[in-house]
């Protein structure tokens, strides 16, 4: 058993903090006592708090940790920021279902991990054993490779629309919290308004969730909006709207419509929410700067059309005017300039990581779409960007809305950290720190609700979420005076100063501001 004396108490409700003493035995909270309460708990580890916070773990609900749970099982860059719980398999892009013979995937977004041995849902559940709890949404892409033959980026059949449909009844009775897609992405993005609805009518029969990374996030969101909006109409769907931002800067004035039509969905009766990281940078793929249409080849195929590109003008020129005059799809290139695109994970060519295109270009005394096709084009394993999409103020709008959560979406390629996003090592006390306590945009309460109370209750994680007698003990001990975010683009997995325990069901995962590499999570499931 363990106390903790003389807690400030925040109870992921969004309720005032107060003074109490908590008692864990085993991996539940037996015994919250009032602060004036003298008759304790004999013979418990005693941990005298001094007045620091106590809260609920922090739950991520857009994260990418399908493989890096795996490789690390631990998890030490999400439980050292305080996050015990996190929602995976977002953006379409996942790791089942697949058939035994299919090559690895999805290692410029998931990483590489060796040994593929998983078919399903359920054994691939079955190898995970990891240092925090893990839930996963059912991979729209996984579908798309599974179902249709040959080649995924194209309009699916009716028949492989059936297909995808008895897989995802298949993973959602496996424990899967809903389906997600990356409308921006290939596969995803080749699918027609049939097959998305027909895979939203099983979402809906399980009332399981639709989470979505829309198609457009630039020029066209308004509209890409509205489209996902349509499904949901149509279908009735739970939707939770990935990682919401305006990417451009001529765009962060269209924030003010997006939440309108978000509220005024849910004033028609709809469940209709949406998460956000808190950087005005993302992360993803270098191969997402490239129209859809090469994005549609086999890699082999890609590659060598770039390298064409790079000797034959006509040819670089076609692709660049594809990617200065886009058509229903976002051109991050176009939309925030090759400026503010640096590239941080090139396997391939790595000399050039930390430079942004515009300094690769310098580099290679070429032009910026020679660059980036050159090392495209040379490119066989991960290649991740860092790019600015957004404004402060956009950000904020969006965070201070009530229908908010807070996510991560953080990606985990390299073996060793370099070149990732700080939201990976750091999100959570970012959020934490500079939003609540420096700007103090919300209370610390609200802020911690955002982070734990109302995630759970997204996800209908019942026994999570709260300080609560009978809840599992997945806990966060910090101190608001001395909690610091140390990390930068440079130095992303900086040490965090602050933040003192970690329990992920009653199990130490950080002790006194060290990491136990304890391994006492559990996939949840959601049935």
């Amino acid at each position: 058993m363990t106390l903790f004396k003389n807690a400030t108490l925040i109870d992921g409700s969004g309720e005032k903090a107060f003074r109490a003493h908590v008692l864990v035995n085993g991996d539940r909270i037996e015994k919250i006592f009032p602060e004036s309460e003298k008759n304790l708990q004999k013979g418990a580890l005693t941990i005298d708090l001094k007045g620091s916070v106590l809260c609920p773990g922090f739950i991520d609900i857009h994260a990418h940790s399908d493989l890096e749970i795996l490789r690390r099982p631990s998890m030490p860059m999400k439980v050292r920021q305080g996050i015990t719980t996190d929602l995976s398999g977002n953006c379409g892009v996942g790791v089942f279902p697949r058939r035994e013979r299919d090559e690895s995937c999805f290692q410029d977004i998931l990483g590489h991990y060796e040994t593929w041995d998983w078919t399903d849902a359920s054994s691939y559940f079955s190898k995970v054993h990891g240092g925090m709890n893990i839930g996963m949404l059912q991979s729209h892409a996984m579908l798309r490779k599974l179902a249709i033959e040959g080649n995924p980026n194209r309009k699916a059949e009716k028949r492989e629309v059936s297909i995808m449909c008895s897989l995802l009844e298949k993973s959602l009775q496996e424990g899967c919290f809903g389906l997600s897609s990356g409308l921006y992405y290939a596969p995803c993005l080749f699918a027609d308004r049939f097959e998305i609805v027909e895979l939203l009518k099983v979402v809906k029969r399980h009332d399981k969730l639709f989470a979505v990374h829309h198609r457009c996030e630039g020029n066209g969101i308004t509209d890409s909006i509205e489209e996902i909006l349509d499904y949901q109409r149509e279908t009735g769907v739970r939707l939770e709207i990935s990682h919401l931002k305006a990417i451009g800067k001529n765009n962060q004035k269209d924030i003010d419509r997006v939440l309108e039509k978000i509220h005024r969905s849910r004033e028609e009766g709809f469940d209709t929410l949406f998460d956000q990281y808190p950087y005005i940078y993302g992360s993803t793929s270098l191969f997402s700067l490239l129209p859809p249409r090469l994005l549609q080849l086999p890699k082999d195929e890609l590659s060598r059309r770039l390298e064409e590109a790079t000797k034959d003008k006509s040819k670089r020129d076609q692709i660049a005017r594809e990617m200065e005059n886009p058509e229903s799809w976002d051109s991050i290139t176009e939309l925030c300039g090759f400026e503010n695109i640096r590239a941080t994970v090139l396997d391939s060519s790595p000399e050039f990581c930390s430079l942004t295109l515009k300094e690769c270009a310098q580099r290679l005394k070429t032009d910026e779409y020679s660059a980036l096709f050159t090392l495209l084009s040379r490119e066989k394993g991960a290649a991740l960007m860092i790019d600015i999409t957004q404004s402060e103020e956009a950000l904020e709008k969006i965070m201070k809305d009530p229908l908010m959560c807070f996510g991560t979406d953080a990606l985990f390629i390299s073996k060793d950290g370099r070149g990732e996003h700080p939201r990976s090592g750091n999100g959570a006390v970012h959020f934490l720190t500079k939003y609540c306590l420096e700007k103090k945009l919300f209370s610390l309460e609200e802020a911690i609700r955002k982070m734990t109370g109302e995630t759970a209750r997204r996800l209908r994680l019942g026994n999570r979420g709260l300080v609560k007698e009978g809840y599992k003990a997945d806990l966060v001990v910090f101190d608001p005076k001395s909690l610091k975010d140390n990390s930068s683009p440079e130095n992303p997995f900086a040490e965090i100063s602050g933040l003192d325990y970690v329990m992920v069901n009653g199990v130490f995962a950080v002790k006194e501001g060290r990491l136990t590499g304890s391994l006492s999570g559990e996939v949840l499931k959601d049935n």
